[in-house]
C-alpha cells in the first residue's frame, strides 16, 4: 500500500478553489413520472474522506453488530435484528419530521425530489447510505481532522484515507450516487453533498470505479484545513434539522407505530427477520429506548422563527434555479446494418 504526504491534498486543493461558484452554475433538470430533480453535470468526481480506514467500510446502520455479515437478517443474534430494525425507525421518525419543515413543503409544490432518508444519514442518523461530496476540499476536512468533546482538532498521527469515485466512468452513474440538492438546506449544501445507498453488508470499497489515496498525517495540513472551514462552523451551520437528528439520537425514546412498521417492512422482505421472533425483538428494543405514541421535535415555535426570517425564507425558498431539463441516456443496442459509430460518440445514443 502507498502512502502519500499530507502535502499532496494540499497540491489537489489549489484545483477546489472555485469549486462552489462552478457547481452551482451546473445543475440540470431531470423529470421521472410527475417527479422532478436535478444533477450536477459538471461533476465528474466524488470523493469521501476520513481520518482511519475502517474495514470493511459499511453504512452506518450496518455498523457496531456482533454479525460481520447482516445479507440474512434472521440468521443475526436478536440483539443485532433489534438494532438494525430501531435505527430504520429512528430514520423514519426524522423523515416524519422533515415533512413539517418549510423546505419540503417547498419542494413539494416545486415537484422537487427531496430524498427524506439520505437527509437523515447526512444529518447524522444511521442509515444504509453513505455520504460523499464533490468538493475535494470537503473531503480533505473530514480526512484529516475529527471531532472531539471540545470540537474539531487536526490528526497528526496514523494514516487517513480519501475516496474517490470516477462518475464517467460508471454505466449508470446516477442510478447509485446521488446528489442532495439542488435544495438549499444549509449542512447539505455546504457539504456539497452527495450519498450512495448500498445493501447491509458490502463494503464500499468493493464498489465498482472506487479508488483510495493513503496519506501519512500531517498536523499542519489539518489545521490548514480546519481553518479553511472555520473550526468545521462553516460545514455544521445552525440548523433546525440538526438539532432534531441530535434529539432523535439522545433523547432515548421512540414512536411505537415506527417501530412497528420498521418489524412489518422486515417481516415481509425475505432476507428479513422471522415473524417468530417478533416478541424477543419487541423486548429487545425496549432496552434501547422507550417507545411513545407520539412526539414533535420540529417545534411551531422553530418552523415560524425560520419563515420569520427574510434572509432565510429568500434564500431557501427561492425559486430552485437549473438548467434546460436533461433527458435519460440509454443505450441503444446496435445490429448489423446499422452504420459504425463514431468512436468518439461511444455507444450511446440520447433518447
Amino acid at each position: 500500500m502507498r502512502i502519500a504526504p499530507a502535502t499532496v491534498l494540499l497540491e489537489i486543493s489549489k484545483n477546489y478553489a472555485d469549486h462552489r461558484s462552478r457547481r452551482e452554475d451546473s445543475w440540470y433538470w431531470y423529470k421521472e413520472r410527475e417527479t422532478v430533480g436535478a444533477i450536477p453535470f459538471a461533476v465528474s468526481i466524488l470523493y469521501r474522506g476520513q481520518h482511519t480506514r475502517y474495514t470493511p467500510l459499511l453504512t452506518s446502520i450496518a455498523r457496531g453488530l456482533e454479525s460481520s455479515d447482516i445479507g440474512e437478517i434472521f440468521r443475526c443474534p436478536i440483539a443485532d435484528q433489534a438494532k438494525v430494525v430501531f435505527r430504520l425507525a429512528q430514520a423514519w421518525w426524522f423523515s416524519r419530521e422533515l415533512r413539517r419543515h418549510p423546505i419540503a413543503v417547498h419542494a413539494a409544490n416545486q415537484r422537487l425530489d427531496l430524498d427524506e432518508i439520505a437527509l437523515a444519514q447526512h444529518y447524522g442518523i444511521p442509515t444504509g447510505y453513505l455520504d460523499l461530496t464533490d468538493d475535494f476540499n470537503v473531503s480533505a476536512f473530514f480526512a484529516t481532522c475529527r471531532e472531539t468533546e471540545n470540537g474539531w482538532e487536526p490528526v497528526d498521527t496514523g494514516v487517513g484515507v480519501i475516496y474517490r469515485v470516477h462518475l464517467d466512468k460508471l454505466d449508470a452513474p446516477f442510478d447509485s450516487y446521488v446528489p442532495l440538492g439542488p435544495q438549499q438546506l444549509p449542512r447539505p449544501s455546504e457539504q456539497c453533498a452527495w450519498v450512495t445507498e448500498l445493501s447491509f453488508y458490502p463494503s464500499f470499497e468493493m464498489q465498482p470505479g472506487v479508488e483510495m489515496l493513503h496519506f501519512q498525517h500531517d498536523r499542519h495540513v489539518g489545521q490548514h484545513f480546519l481553518e479553511m472551514y472555520a473550526g468545521g462552523e462553516r460545514l455544521f451551520p445552525p440548523d433546525p434539522l440538526a438539532d432534531v437528528a441530535a434529539e432523535i439520537l439522545a433523547c432515548g425514546e421512540i414512536p411505537v407505530d415506527l417501530v412497528e412498521a420498521a418489524l412489518e417492512s422486515f417481516v415481509s422482505n425475505p432476507y428479513g427477520i422471522l415473524p417468530e421472533d417478533l416478541p424477543a425483538l419487541r423486548k429487545e428494543i425496549s432496552t434501547l429506548a422507550t417507545q411513545i405514541s407520539d412526539r414533535r421535535l420540529l417545534t411551531d415555535q422553530a418552523i415560524q422563527s425560520l419563515l420569520d426570517d427574510q434572509d432565510w425564507h429568500k434564500k431557501m425558498l427561492g425559486t430552485v434555479n437549473a438548467r434546460a431539463i436533461a433527458v435519460r441516456r440509454v443505450t441503444v443496442p446496435h445490429t448489423e446494418n446499422d452504420p459504425k459509430p463514431d468512436s468518439a460518440a461511444g455507444t450511446d445514443s440520447v433518447i
